[in-house]
């Protein structure tokens, strides 16, 4: 009796059939697992500049805050003060009576183009259990008045996998009184950070600054001279960070973010 079948031929069609319906799945497996990459990078990129802003925001608004406005003075909370930083790096440190704000303009060349990766010191007194916050997320709990220095920089660190190349990171690093805490890293794929200081002098090329708390000029880290630092009205930040979606084409390696702002002892408000 004759038996009924697929012939080879038919066999044939459906195995390329079937190929090229699980060729068609493996794509769009493929694009959804690339578009879920996508969302996540950028979400985290999001969820990284905001915090970075925020923290940079809070701190930078306390530059010069300090408590018993009413027996005590800027000045006097604030001393003269020569220190270094306790990162590697071991930055100098300069503040003269009262000033809150200073910083360090550094370089990088990355493909042939300088970049600025500028440091950020900021200075302000608080009493214990004021819950004013520091950069390292802590607050005072001493139980006295301390003055603080918040040292924000970045700086590389090793990859956990050997074979891929150095991560970069924000760092806070924390002078309580005298004494520098261990550096904290706050957020990773920050590469650059341009500081410019806000301050009324004469003109934009230089002079000595005037005798109020209007801002006419931000002057880079590296051209602020020393008799700014106590002039500083506003801070504006460039930041940095990686672009996750750096491999598609068209997108471009990094993406910055620029905030400007107000240090509260001088522009006024809360």
């Amino acid at each position: 009796m004759r038996q009924g079948g697929y012939s080879l031929v038919e066999l044939m069609v459906a195995i390329v059939i079937a190929l090229f319906l699980i060729a068609g799945v493996i794509v769009m497996e493929q694009s959804v697992h690339n578009s879920y990459a996508d969302r996540t990078g950028l979400s985290k990129l999001d969820d990284d500049e905001r915090f970075t802003m925020t923290l940079l925001t809070d701190i930078v608004q306390t530059a010069g805050y300090y408590p018993d406005p009413a027996i005590t003075s800027q000045a006097m909370s604030l001393p003269t003060q020569t220190t270094t930083a306790g990162n590697t790096a071991a930055d100098p440190l300069t503040f003269a009576a009262g000033q809150t704000l200073y910083g360090l303009h550094k370089t990088t060349s990355s493909g042939g183009t300088n970049y600025d990766v500028d440091t950020l010191a900021v200075r302000f007194m608080t009493a214990s259990g004021d819950g004013t916050p520091l950069c390292d997320g802590s607050t005072n709990t001493s139980g006295g008045n301390i003055v603080y220095t918040n040292y924000f920089y970045i700086q590389t660190a090793p990859d956990p996998d050997p074979s891929k190349p150095p991560d970069s990171f924000l760092y806070c690093d924390l002078e309580a009184g005298s004494t520098w805490n261990t550096p904290v890293q706050l957020v990773k794929n920050v590469e650059y950070m341009q500081i410019s200081y806000g301050l009324h002098v004469p003109s934009a090329t230089g002079g000595t600054t005037a005798a109020d708390n209007s801002v006419n000029a931000y002057i880079p880290s590296a051209d602020m001279q020393p008799s700014y630092w106590s002039e500083v009205t506003a801070v504006r930040i460039a930041v940095t960070f990686v672009n996750p979606l750096q491999n598609e084409a068209g997108q471009p390696q990094s993406v910055a973010f620029t905030k400007v702002i107000d240090v509260m002892s001088r522009a006024g408000g809360g």
